[in-house]
């Protein structure tokens, strides 16, 4: 591990989930401590219900606001709120407002933003994010497998129904 600086221009860029992810510092940065995955959540957005076997993972909302479901209940996070999911518990959130919201996420131990690199649609600037579809969360949750995520309870229900602002 070295001391370094790591610039978000510099982090690959996906979309995924209907939401735009920027991969800011991978697990071999912190040897294997820790990762950093920059979110923009835009009004609809956030992933299905999941679970994440091994990791915690820390959401804190810089900007907006986001309804996040742990274990069936909802609760609203707005600037400087940090969710804590520890392994093993159902979550999921959706932005329900009418503007976006940047999120921060942090894994630990590290290998979930792996995940968001490979399930992911490199993004491309000044291009709209498109919406997720079942397909796409059918990769998703495919792909997740291999970085210890698996599908929650409600999951099953088609992503237009997840999103409705």
């Amino acid at each position: 591990m070295t001391s370094a600086v790591h610039r978000v221009a510099d982090a690959p860029t996906v979309w995924l989930s209907s939401d735009v992810y920027n991969v800011t510092v991978r697990g071999e940065a912190t040897s294997g401590a820790v990762s950093l995955t920059d979110g923009w959540v835009p009004p609809g957005g956030g992933p299905p219900p999941h679970v994440h076997v091994n990791a915690t993972e820390l959401i804190y909302v810089h900007t907006g606001e986001v309804a996040i479901v742990i274990d069936g209940i909802e609760r609203t996070a707005g600037p400087g709120d940090t969710a804590v999911i520890t392994p093993g518990t159902v979550h999921w959130f959706r932005n329900r407002t009418a503007v976006p919201a940047r999120v921060l996420f942090v894994f630990t131990p590290p290998g979930t933003e792996e995940f968001f690199v490979q399930a992911g649609t490199p993004a491309s600037a000044g291009v709209p994010v498109p919406l997720a579809t079942d397909d796409d969360n059918a990769r998703a949750s495919e792909i997740g497998l291999r970085f210890g995520l698996t599908p929650g309870l409600g999951s099953d229900l088609p992503h237009d129904e997840r999103t409705v602002v």
